[in-house]
């Protein structure tokens, strides 16, 4: 037994402990000016550091609607939607979102990370396996220990273990999940999509697909990773959010209707939620409606993100050989992933340093993440500063 006062001692070891480690972290006041511009500390910076692929947080068309709707709707929903009922642009996204995708139908939680931990509480249960992959997203993880169903995690993107897995362990459950995030956040891995959907027809399992960062980049009208390898959707579950190449907030969950049914019924992220603000939502639509279109940009952001990494091989970085516009720069250790990332902030870049418990012990990193407003030279002077 330990008093009030042991409690908060501990935690004051504990923080300076991480201070040690380089792991300390702090809120810094920031107010982006542009899609690649942001004011920190009072210094006006380049930055690499946002997740708005398509640069729609900054769309004149989507901040117009987001506008309109503010000025004629409540500011919040003031309720969750099975309470006060699904308002007109609810109902409007979740049509938009199954249309995107081309499913029976939709929901909209109040976050990527919601949707992700909902859909895996509902649907997994204790008499099940889950099969996750080392490198999966926060949400994942924990939808896993809210299933409460035994756990296996495989080596990142080793299909080889994975197939080991089921084969040894598939037998003793009532249902099997393969769970992956479709593009890494931190790496800028793509999931093995094709392996993963093969083994699960073999093993009559069922894949989990996070495509928060795949969304709205990849695949036919910017619909994703699973589009874009064609993936069958009566093995996948797609879930995705609104934040990232949407330039909104919330996250949704596509697919048939008997699912989106059974989550309205068990996803206690959603039942329990207020619904998203009904500018929110409006403007998520019209991002949806407009980046379908948007070919040109992806094009572009997806050459930039190739040229860079090859740049920075080229000049002894570390880096990954996906071409996604996440760009990791592997360091050493949590303490060089700082000097570096302050490196170029005194330089007037911002590259985030990425240490633990984001990524693993031995996987630190500054992470680039471009999106479809920078431009060449914008490469050129972050090449030039890392140089």
């Amino acid at each position: 037994m330990i008093t009030p006062m042991d409690l908060w001692s501990s935690l004051s070891e504990d923080l300076q402990h991480r201070e040690d480690q380089g792991l300390r972290r702090f809120l810094v006041p920031c107010r982006p000016s542009s899609p690649t511009r942001t004011l920190r500390q009072g210094k006006s910076l380049l930055h690499f550091a946002s997740n708005d692929y398509l640069a729609m947080a900054w769309n004149p068309e989507v901040r117009r609607e987001f506008t309109q709707f503010a000025a004629q709707n409540s500011l919040g929903a003031t309720a969750s939607p099975l309470i006060l009922g699904a308002s007109e642009p609810y109902v409007h996204l979740v049509d938009s979102i199954a249309q995107w995708h081309q499913t029976e139908s939709a929901l909209v939680f109040p976050s990527g990370y919601a949707a992700n931990l909902g859909t895996l509480q509902a649907l997994v249960s204790p008499d099940d396996l889950v099969l996750s992959d080392t490198l999966n997203h926060a949400c994942l993880i924990d939808g896993c220990r809210l299933s409460k169903a035994t756990i296996k995690v495989f080596p990142h993107r080793d299909t080889q273990t994975l197939g080991q897995l089921l084969s040894n362990f598939r037998h003793r459950f009532r249902m099997a999940y393969v769970l992956t995030d479709t593009l890494f956040s931190m790496d800028g891995h793509i999931a093995p999509i094709p392996q993963i959907e093969s083994l699960c027809r073999e093993f009559n399992a069922l894949a989990i697909a996070d495509e928060a960062h795949a969304s709205g980049v990849f695949g036919q009208h910017g619909r994703g990773l699973l589009d874009a390898y064609r993936a069958d959707p009566s093995v996948w579950i797609k879930i995705g959010t609104l934040s990232k190449a949407i330039g909104c907030t919330g996250g949704y969950v596509a697919g048939t209707q008997l699912l989106c049914d059974t989550l309205l019924h068990r996803a206690r992220p959603l039942i329990f939620s207020t619904a998203l603000p009904p500018a929110v939502l409006a403007a998520a639509a019209r991002s949806i409606q407009i980046l379908q279109s948007m070919d040109d940009q992806r094009h572009k952001l997806l050459h930039m993100s190739a040229y860079l990494r090859k740049e920075l091989a080229l000049r002894g970085f570390r880096t990954s050989s996906d071409s996604t516009p996440i760009i990791p720069v592997y360091v050493d250790d949590p303490h060089e992933a700082l000097r570096l990332s302050k490196k170029l902030l005194d330089q007037g870049i911002f590259v985030p340093a990425i240490r633990p418990p984001t990524v693993p012990p031995n996987g630190c990193l500054i992470r680039i993440s471009l999106n479809a407003a920078h431009t060449p030279e914008d490469c050129q002077q972050l090449l030039d500063a890392l140089e």
